[in-house]
Parts: structure tokens; sequence; C-alpha cells
């Protein structure tokens, strides 16, 4: 969009140690200033920053680059805009790409003006908060115990009773009309008369990712209905694509790695009053895929926060139905329910930060709160019932985009309903982890099965020992595969474990074999009958030793897998070790498939 001349006079101009330094504090040492990274929790500083050569270095999470790459990340901004906010903090006129046709050019000031009127109302409902009229706005936010530091932060403001209120601070007439209405301020009677939208009311301002003030919403004082509104959508404010705080959470959403999404604007103010930062709210609509998009580009964790009544599940459930569309690996979501009647702001004000917290560190994790919904009303205990869950949750677990997490997500489900596992079908060729061919030494499988790593009655720990014995080099050459093997034949992995400890060839200078070098008589003789029974094709040696590797590692995995399943009550942490673990074993598969041979 930008000539790379113009990119590289914003860099030139630009003072990456001043840009870091409003995220991070930074101390010098050496050419290098250090401070603890933004983007990952961490007690001793491995955050590095080279201001000589224009780039910062994370040595904790990997984290680098320049200035561009260090404002697209922790304001989750794309490069366009980080360079229009550098250029425009450089003094940088922007140059004009291309030609604008008259459409464009008059969009781009109709957006320009709306921003300033905008800004003006903000204002404006600001000074009314703190004037003789805002005493009763005062004492309602003094009630909710808000501090005037975060009343100040928040930009709260009071609209006044009165219909002309705004319209007359505009100076009136049909050209102010005009642009507040189309700032989504005024509102057109029927005699075609404009008055005030906000009037009786607490102003919460609505601004952008970036921070520019798009919106309102509005609480009212007095009784009646509806208790809050929010600006109409306009050429600046698309409710399904904003979330409300979001432009001030983002270093606390980075610092944490994780995010609460609540459903109004005193829950988020409340929140962060006390010290919890790392809050949106969706300003009274449902979750929606902009909200989900602008999340996941800040952080893999998310934590919804909703009422324990019927409506709060409701809410919930829609949340959760939108999240697994699509679902990534590494992205967990979690669900926060409150006693019933109480809101983050009343369960903060009676708990404070820390009992708070302790209620996102234990929120229920998806897949708990997925089987607990779907299992309301059915009979589990039931054949009938347990297949009627079954047919509920599989096309929602088919949107799972993942195939790995789909396939656990899957197996949790079997694993609930005590059903043995079911493919997932995505309405594509459903996942199905590769099986590797075993080598042409072994005998083929059933036609009618995929093959198989391991042929029945060959014990490949066995037979790759013997190989060891015939081609002792890849005991250095494979020392590390073969150091992290895990045989379930004890002897057999002590024998292993002995053989990587020796140095040399098959036979020594004396002309001895090389199991006589081993440390007990019970391992030579071990590995003497192994050497002078198992049979091994010498022709194909490599491809035969990559086979056994390939098996052993396979059925470590396995049985990890299976462990971790067992011994992990939390699904959540469960999933992880489990994904982590099948990851592993896809990879070693694909290897498989590739073979090199050393």
């Amino acid at each position: 969009m930008y000539p790379d001349r113009f990119i590289e006079e914003v860099r030139e101009r630009t003072d990456l140690l001043d840009v870091v330094g409003r995220y991070v504090r930074l101390k010098k040492q050496g050419a290098n200033w250090l401070g603890l990274c933004p983007f990952h929790g961490e007690k001793t500083p491995s955050f590095s920053v080279r201001p000589d050569q224009g780039f910062y270095k994370c040595f904790g999470c990997g984290e680098g680059g320049n200035v561009f790459d260090f404002l697209m990340k922790v304001k989750g901004i794309g490069f366009v805009e980080a360079v229009q906010e550098l250029a425009s903090g450089a003094g940088l006129a922007l140059p004009v790409m291309g030609r604008e046709d008259a459409q464009q050019r008059q969009r781009r000031e109709e957006r320009r003006h709306l921003l300033e009127v905008i800004e003006k109302a903000r204002h404006w409902f600001h000074q009314r908060l703190h004037g003789p009229e805002g005493e009763p706005a005062r004492r309602y936010l003094q009630r909710r115990g808000l501090q005037s530091a975060t009343i100040e932060r928040f930009g709260l403001g009071y609209a006044p009773p009165g219909w002309r209120n705004l319209l007359d601070h505009f100076g009136g007439g049909q050209q102010a009309e005009q642009w507040l209405e189309q700032a989504g301020l005024l509102i057109q009677g029927k005699d075609r008369s404009g008055y005030d939208r906000f009037r009786e009311r607490i102003i919460f301002p609505i601004r952008d990712h970036q921070g520019h003030g798009i919106g309102f919403g509005g609480r009212l004082l007095a009784a009646g209905e509806p208790k809050y509104i929010n600006s109409p959508e306009t050429l600046l404010y698309h409710k399904g694509e904003v979330l409300y705080g979001l432009d001030q959470a983002q270093p606390s959403i980075q610092r944490e790695e994780r995010v609460v999404v609540v459903e109004g604007y005193l829950d988020l103010i409340a929140l962060a009053d006390r010290g919890i930062d790392a809050v949106v709210a969706t300003l009274g609509t449902a979750l929606t895929a902009a909200h989900l998009r602008l999340l996941w580009k800040r952080t893999r964790r998310i934590c919804f926060c909703f009422d324990g009544d019927t409506a709060g599940r409701k809410a919930a459930w829609r949340a959760l139905e939108m999240v697994l569309d699509g679902l990534q690996a590494d992205r967990h979501a979690h669900f926060l329910f409150l006693p019933d009647g109480e809101d983050p702001d009343d369960v903060v004000r009676r708990e404070g930060a820390p009992g708070f917290r302790t209620r996102i560190e234990g929120a229920t994790p998806l897949m708990t709160f997925f089987l607990r919904h779907l299992s309301e009303g059915v009979d589990t205990t039931s054949p009938e019932g347990r297949v009627a869950l079954f047919h509920r949750a599989r096309p929602l677990l088919a949107k799972v985009a993942d195939p790995l997490l789909r396939e656990l997500y899957h197996e949790r489900l079997s694993q609930y309903l005590n059903l043995p596992p079911q493919p997932v079908h995505t309405g594509k060729e459903p996942f199905t982890e590769p099986l590797a061919r075993p080598s042409s030494a072994w005998v083929n499988p059933s036609p009618r099965r995929r093959p198989t790593a391991v042929v029945s009655g060959r014990h490949f720990e066995q037979a790759l020992v013997a190989i060891l014995l015939r081609s002792p080099d890849l005991l250095k050459s494979r020392e590390d595969a073969l150091s992290q093997l895990d045989l379930e034949d004890p002897q057999l992995a002590e024998l292993l474990s002995a053989l990587l400890t020796l140095d040399g060839s098959l036979v020594d200078g004396s002309g001895s074999p090389l199991w006589q070098r081993l440390p007990s008589a019970a391992l030579m003789e071990r590995a003497e009958a192994i050497f002078l029974h198992e049979e091994v094709q010498l022709d194909s040696l490599d491809a035969e030793f990559e086979g056994c590797l390939f098996s052993c590692q396979l059925r470590h995995l396995n049985r990890e897998i299976g462990k971790t399943r067992e011994s992990t009550a939390e699904e959540d942490s469960q999933l992880g070790a489990v994904f982590a673990l099948k990851k592993e074993k896809m990879l070693l598969q694909q290897r498989k498939s590739h073979p090199v041979i050393r």
C-alpha cells in the first residue's frame, strides 16, 4: 500500500526504544535494554531491545522483529495500521496511493468528520459528568465503588435530561442534525425534528481496538426501559465487530496470555477497577465470528463469563457453538458461571480480585460444559439415551477444524458414553492417522486392512538389538533416537543402554565380539543369543532398522497416551497432554512415510 522508501523513512524516524518503552519497563545493560516480555508471563527479564540495530528479541518465547513487528504484536493490528500509527507519531504525512474516485474520497472525508464529531461529543459528555448536572451520575458511580482514576481511564460521561442539549452544543440547524444523525447521536422524530439519542444516562465511550472513538453506550439513571442503549450501526460502528475495552486490555491480554469476556460495560469496568485488566465486553450482543477473530489473534485462552441463570447458560452455549466452528489446535475456551442473580460486579465487590481470579482459574473447560449441556434431559444410563446424546454431539464436533483435536474431542465423547470410538464425519474424508508400511522383509497384512507398523509375532525390540549388534555404527549415528527409547522388555532396555555406552566396532583389537564387552554375564548371554538366532535382512539392514525403531517409538507413544488419559482427571489438561503426544505420533508417522535412510 505504501512505497518501500516511505516505510523505510518511518522506520528511521521512529525511536524503537520509545515505542517499546510504552509497554515494557526497560533497563540498560551494555548495548542492550532488558525488560519483562510483554508477550508471555515471566519473572526474569529475557526481553532484549537493540535500538542501535533496530530490533527486539525475547529469548524466552522467541518473539522478535523490528518496530513494525512489535506494534503489530502488542496491539493486535495489521502492518498497514502499524505504518499509519508510527508515521503519525513521527509527523509524516501518509502518501496517497493511486487515484481515489469521487465516492472513495467522499467516504474517507465522511469518516474523518464523523471521528471528529464523536470526539467532540465524548468531550462534552465527560464535562457534563463533572459539572453540576452530573451530580446524580457521580453519586451512582460512587455507590458502585468505582475509583476516580477508573472513571477517567474509561472516559465516562453523562447525558443530562433534555431533548436538545447535545444538538444545541453542536450549533443546532440542519447541518448539525445531519452529522449527529450519521454519528448515531440524534434521532429523527415523526415531525422530522431531531432530538438527542442519549438523555439522562451515564455515557460509556466505545473505541475500536486502535483507541478511536466510534460510538457510545448509555445506562439510564431513572426508572424505565431500556436500561442500556448503544449507538446504532454507523459508518464507524458495527457492534458485531467491536469488543468494548479491547484497546485498553491488549497489553494485559498479552502479558497474562488470556482474556475474560463479560457481557456489560460496568462488569468490565468493575473488574478493571480492581486490577483485573485482561477483560473485554460484547456490548450486549451475542458473540460473533468477528469477535473471535479479534480475540484469537491476541491470545490462545479465552474465558467466557456468564450469569449462572438460564439466560446465561443459553448465551454460553451459543458462544461454545461459535468457538467450535473452525477451532484450531492450541486454542482453549473455558466457561465461568457466576451464582444465580449475580454479575461480575457483584462477585468482585464481595470477593475482591483474588477471589475472582480463583474463579477464573477454576472455570469449566469447553468439553466439560459441552457434555454437561448435551446431557441435560437425557438418560445417559440407558443405551437409547447414550446413542441420542452421541448423535447430538457428532455434527458439532465435526465443525472442529484441527483433525487431531477433533479426534480427541470425539474420543472424550466416546469415553463419557462408554462407547467404542467412532469416526467423526466432517463432510470430507474423516481423519485417520497414516499407518506406516512395514519393510519388505515383513509379512504383508490382509488386503482388507491397512498396513500396520508391527507385524504380529515379530519381536521388534529384539530385532532392533540384533541389527545394532550387526551394524554397531548405528549406535553412534542414531544415538539420540535410541537413547530416548523406552523398551518394554527390562533386560533389552538394560542391554540397549549398555550398548550405547560402548565405543568401538563389532570386534575390538583382540577380535572379541561386541557383546563380550558388556558389563554382566546375563547381558552377554542375551546379546549372543539374539545375534545368533534373530533373523534380519542383511540386504536391507538400514530399512529394517528404521522399521523397528519406528515401531518401538510408536508403541512408546501409544503407551504414554494411554497412561496420560488414565492418570489425568481434568480433561482440559488431559487433552493438552494427549494432544501433544498425538502430534508427536503423527509427526513420527509422517517421517516413516517419507524415511531418510542414514
